[in-house]
């Protein structure tokens, strides 16, 4: 079943799984197939298109606010790969907390291995915790990509194909985590709105904001960073290109004088010195006094 229900009150030692629900719960929904998407829209009343959003990786993180619940779609960091992202949904419903995700998070695996504490009874302290090791995971992911970006920068001059490759993958992430902080950040800010926190709560919540946009400015410093990188090595290459044009137009200039010349002397009618034993060295001194002067100006003009 990708549906499991988990249960830890403030008297309890360590969070425990249950066989079926109660109240007071949390619901756990990992990759559900459409009899189990079926099974939460009859059972506790949940609306079908906002269950299909938790497992949608393009959706918008949004909130919604209905007599059965209040839903909040976010983003997550895929936990297969740090440089894409998820979908999750969680919704705080009279008597349970529910999360849905194609993908479990890594925080809610070590929740589950009771290495991270919740109490599901509290359910506002079990958003913010949520929400807190969701910005958690995300600033983790980007500082990492943040520094693989710094040492991109330190070897710009020596950059591969594969390195630009991995550049470019590293600029689709930040662009994903930059719209997920936007978004994210008007979540939290509507949910501050609309839902009755304690004034701690609020407090943290207000401090997540403020990491969400902390972490936004750098996630935009770093695309800055690969917007200079991508143009110095498209330079870069403009100007090897355009030295290797110049050297085979050179090339291809100094190969035609003696092939003009060989030619001249290849033709069936009468040409000076013909019959002069020594006309081939001559005429050797001339071509190579020709492609003298011709590299003396080409150097004189800095064009080689």
């Amino acid at each position: 079943m990708a549906i499991t229900y988990y249960k830890k009150t403030i008297r309890d030692s360590e969070l425990k799984q249950l066989t079926k629900f109660e109240n007071g719960c949390w619901i756990n929904v990992i990759s559900p197939n459409e009899e189990e998407l079926k099974f939460l829209e009859e059972n506790f009343k949940l609306d079908e298109q906002n269950l299909l959003s938790g497992i949608d990786k393009h959706e918008i993180p949004r909130s919604e606010y209905e007599e059965e619940g209040n839903y909040i779609i976010l983003k997550t960091v895929n936990p297969n790969d740090k440089k894409e992202t998820s979908t999750i949904l969680i919704v705080i419903g009279p008597n349970y907390f529910l999360t849905l995700s194609q993908y479990q998070p890594r925080f809610i695996t070590e929740i589950i291995n009771n290495k991270k504490e919740i109490i599901t009874t509290q359910k506002l302290k079990t958003l913010i915790f949520f929400l807190s090791e969701i910005n958690e995971e995300f600033e983790k992911a980007t500082l990492n990509i943040v520094k693989n970006v710094d040492k991109t920068k330190d070897s710009a001059m020596e950059l591969r194909d594969k390195d630009i490759a991995e550049l470019l993958k590293q600029e689709d992430a930040l662009n994903n985590f930059v719209s997920a902080y936007t978004y994210s950040n008007r979540v939290y800010e509507r949910l501050l709105k609309k839902v009755r926190f304690y004034e701690e709560d609020k407090e943290m919540l207000d401090d997540l904001i403020i990491e969400g946009k902390e972490i936004y400015h750098l996630c935009m410093d770093s695309l800055r960073t690969i917007s200079n990188i991508r143009n110095h090595f498209e330079i870069l290459m403009s100007n090897k290109l355009n030295r290797v044009i110049t050297l085979l137009t050179v090339f291809t200039i100094l190969i035609s004088i003696p092939a003009a010349i060989s030619g001249i002397y290849g033709m069936n009618i009468n040409l000076p010195m013909q019959n002069n034993p020594v006309a081939f060295y001559y005429i050797m001194i001339i071509v190579l006094a020709i492609i003298g002067l011709f590299l003396f100006y080409l150097k004189k003009k800095k064009v080689i």
